[in-house]
């Protein structure tokens, strides 16, 4: 196939006097991949972090497509002479997928709800204006934590949407209160899924100050917190993470390594944890 001094061949792309389109072959590339993905032309797209790969005479890079939190980033791998490309990244076969999806997560610090040895680790990444959340939030927190008890570690992490305009601002808070007690933190977390349907952008400082009463957080630090926004930097990392281990919507789950997208029926999350904890591993 040919597209515009572009052949493509069983999969990979052969980007055709390519030298002579930009400097480092990216505007070339980027071309190609508007017209592959139609993109549209109000569209940012962007080559980023082009380097050499594991693999000698290969590089390894990212086309950014739009902007800010809702960027979407997809791996492509391209030979030395920026010849021949391919939209996938190089994985080195000889390591555990999963291990490779968890060492990607940072849970140094995070409160969790279970045994910190638990054979299963399951981290959600959620909003908390989600409606699917909400379900999940149930099916995590009234099944799957009641029913295996000490077998699983339960995080709970944001990725709050941005056309859920109470999402980030009760992220904000949680994260907030979590700086200084956990138990603060998971109080909010279920009075924010429990309470979904009364928030608003414009009450939640006024539903989580009702929600933290009897934490024994200071409430003068917390409202520091919350009206400076000093713990969005925490939130954004947050969601930048999940987008790292593939969660592209809310919510999403990582079970021992493994994405569960969606708030699905309680037996397909017992398959998975059932699975993992008889694996040898």
């Amino acid at each position: 196939m040919r597209v515009a001094g572009v052949v493509t061949i069983g999969g990979l792309l052969l980007l055709g006097g390519i030298a002579s389109a930009a400097g480092d072959g990216t505007e070339q590339l980027i071309n190609y991949y508007r017209k592959k993905a139609n993109v549209a032309p109000s569209m940012k797209v962007a080559v980023t972090g082009l380097h050499d790969s594991s693999i000698k005479g290969v590089k390894e890079g990212t086309v950014e497509i739009g902007e800010g939190q809702g960027v979407r980033k997809v791996p492509f791998t391209v030979s030395a002479d920026l010849r021949y490309a391919a939209f996938a990244s190089v994985e080195d076969l000889s390591i555990d997928p999963s291990k490779a999806i968890m060492q990607k997560i940072n849970l140094k610090g995070e409160p969790g709800k279970g045994p910190a040895d638990a054979k299963v680790t399951i981290v959600e990444y959620s909003d908390f204006q989600c409606p699917f959340c909400s379900r999940a939030f149930n099916t995590m927190d009234k099944q799957v934590l009641k029913d295996y008890g000490d077998k699983v570690r339960f995080y709970y992490k944001h990725y709050p949407l941005p056309f859920h305009p109470f999402a980030k601002p009760a992220a904000i808070a949680a994260e907030c209160a979590k700086q200084q007690k956990p138990e603060a933190f998971w109080k909010l977390y279920s009075d924010f899924f429990e309470n979904q349907g009364q928030m608003t952008p414009d009450n939640v400082k006024e539903k989580a100050t009702g929600f933290l009463q009897g934490t024994g957080i200071d409430m003068t630090k917390w409202n520091d917190c919350f009206d400076n926004k000093r713990s969005a930097p925490a939130v954004d990392a947050q969601m930048a993470e999940g987008s790292s281990v593939g969660v592209t919507g809310t919510p999403g789950f990582i079970i021992n390594g493994r994405l569960v997208s969606g708030a699905q029926p309680y037996e397909n999350f017992k398959n998975i944890i059932d699975d993992e904890l008889a694996s040898p591993k």
